[in-house]
């Protein structure tokens, strides 16, 4: 009994320490953290004011203890594999037939397409109205403002979401907001209908990332040039016939990472298309930018007009098409728009991108 029972306390003893070990040398540090968020850093001791060193030091302990990232890639697996659940259904949810959603943690989207975060008609109008004087004031120095909406894999594919998450029948924000806008002048490209019709031929999301993939951003791309061309004859016209389109197989997607998921996962489908016109585009800087890990890009193409883009992630695999179609592009990394970038770029055509779950972002662009 006194062996055992030593065993055990030294067995203890040693599973209190192994955090603090491993957080010293390191054996489990080939585990990467994969959780698409940034970590606390270790907190400095200022006195007297150590309660609140306390609070924030347990805070950072909870994220940066030693095999921490070892201990959830084995949960992560045991509870995706073992019981079909999601390891983080908060960031992401595990949906039928391989797919993979944004969880409620990434501004309540799931809520959002469930009916449970409604766009008032009062908000909607409030946001009409900003973008009006967005465009008014663009006007005034011959700039063209176009609004696009790139979609939720939510709405493209609902039918692969959990029955539990099933989407709401009432009009969606997006519907909401469109109503609003449609009593302005504003071109509000709204591409949804477009891109259902375009998953009958191929896929047009990602079934791991939070993306659309290399054909859904053809579509999408072509809506909106095409869209620009009736106010701006002289913008080359574009078909997806103007591409080879070829399968091949594909990486896992951001969605998986999230999870430590991607050594076993990946996507079943993906495409590498190129131009069959002689339409062409070469990237001329990439200029960086304070506080925005992301580089504005700029672009020479064979197209005609000036086009300064601004939009959230949808907008880099964008980049692969639209610069072909006009004189020069610039595209820029964010949800506001800038004065200053925008007296200096003098753009012709002035297309501001978001996802639909942060469409109320347009508040305050």
């Amino acid at each position: 009994m006194q062996i055992r029972s030593r065993l055990v306390a030294v067995s203890f003893a040693v599973l209190l320490l192994l955090p603090t070990l491993d957080q010293v040398v390191g054996v489990s540090s080939w585990f990467r953290n994969t959780e698409n968020r940034q970590l606390r850093r270790m907190p400095l001791l200022h006195f007297p004011h150590v309660r609140q060193f306390v609070i924030r030091f347990d805070r950072y302990y909870k994220e940066n203890f030693g095999g921490r990232n070892a201990l959830f890639y084995v949960y992560s697996r045991w509870k995706y594999n073992v019981l079909g659940q999601s390891p983080l259904p908060e960031k992401v949810v595990v949906g039928k037939n391989g797919w993979f959603y944004l969880g409620n943690s990434y501004n309540r989207v799931v809520d959002q397409h469930r009916g449970l975060v409604p766009l008032s008609d009062s908000a909607a109008s409030l946001i009409a109205d900003h973008l009006i004087r967005r465009q008014q004031e663009l006007a005034q120095q011959g700039i063209k403002l176009y609004v696009l909406i790139a979609p939720d894999a939510e709405t493209i594919y609902p039918e692969y979401l959990p029955d539990h998450l099933a989407q709401s029948k009432e009009p969606s924000r997006l519907d909401v907001l469109k109503q609003a806008i449609a009593k302005t002048t504003l071109p509000f490209i709204d591409i949804r209908d477009t891109l259902r019709a375009a998953k009958r031929d191929h896929a047009v999301y990602y079934q791991t990332d939070t993306h659309w993939n290399a054909y859904g951003t053809l579509v999408g791309c072509a809506a909106l040039l095409n869209r620009i061309r009736q106010d701006q004859p002289t913008i080359p016209l574009i078909h997806v016939s103007d591409y080879t389109i070829q399968q091949r197989s594909g990486m896992s997607g951001d969605l998986t990472h999230m999870l430590t998921l991607q050594d076993n996962i990946t996507e079943k489908v993906d495409y590498a298309i190129r131009p069959t016109t002689r339409l062409a585009s070469r990237e001329t800087a990439s200029i960086p930018r304070e506080k925005i890990a992301f580089p504005s890009r700029r672009f020479s193409g064979s197209g005609s007009g000036r086009l300064l883009f601004i939009g959230d992630s949808f907008s880099n695999s964008m980049m692969q098409y639209l610069p072909a179609y006009f004189h020069e592009s610039y595209f820029v990394r964010d949800g506001k728009l800038d004065a200053e970038t925008v007296r200096a770029e003098r753009p012709t055509i002035l297309v501001l991108e978001i996802v639909e779950r942060n469409i109320s972002q347009l508040a305050t662009f």
